[in-house]
């Protein structure tokens, strides 16, 4: 008696990294050029903590767009094994 067991095709896997990568690339960008060049100034402590008073909302949707970063990089690994 065999077992048969249903396979994600390759196109639909394909279609999957494919939009997990479009996802990456606006939330880099947002989180390693956008929010360090609004919040962080070189070399004073005191503004940085000023703007970041500031601009709390900022901050935390950094933080939020980290996170999904790295939710999608362990999407990345979980897509590549076979189940």
């Amino acid at each position: 008696m065999t077992i048969r067991t249903a396979q994600t095709s390759p196109l639909i896997l394909a279609r999957v990294a494919g939009f997990l990568y479009l996802l990456t690339v606006p939330l880099g960008v947002f989180n390693f050029l956008y929010i360090p060049s609004n919040l962080i100034v070189s070399g004073d402590a005191a503004a940085t903590t000023h703007n970041i008073m500031a601009s709390e909302s900022l901050f935390r949707l950094g933080i939020v767009s980290a996170l999904l970063g790295a939710i999608i990089a362990i999407l990345y690994v979980l897509e590549q094994i076979p189940f």
